[in-house]
């Protein structure tokens, strides 16, 4: 088993990228998990800042090179 890797990170699960790059991922056959996806879309806690609350994508190592391709191929 493989560990699991960021791929990117967003400040918000609307994010039309954010979106797009994880349909991408599903249709290549890529897994991923999305990390803090629905924490974005309540209101805040007290004390916190965003960029303890992003919203990220994570990949198995080994399809890191692939889903980087992907990525980069939406920004």
């Amino acid at each position: 088993m493989s560990k699991l890797v960021t791929l990117a990170v967003f400040t918000n699960s609307f994010d039309i990228k954010y979106l797009l790059l994880k349909d991408m991922l599903e249709e290549a056959g890529i897994g991923y998990v999305s990390v803090n996806e629905n924490a974005r879309s309540v209101k805040p806690m007290p004390f916190t800042t965003p960029s303890n609350l992003s919203v990220e994508i994570k990949v198995d190592q080994e399809n890191m090179e692939e889903a980087a391709k992907i990525l980069n191929s939406i920004e």
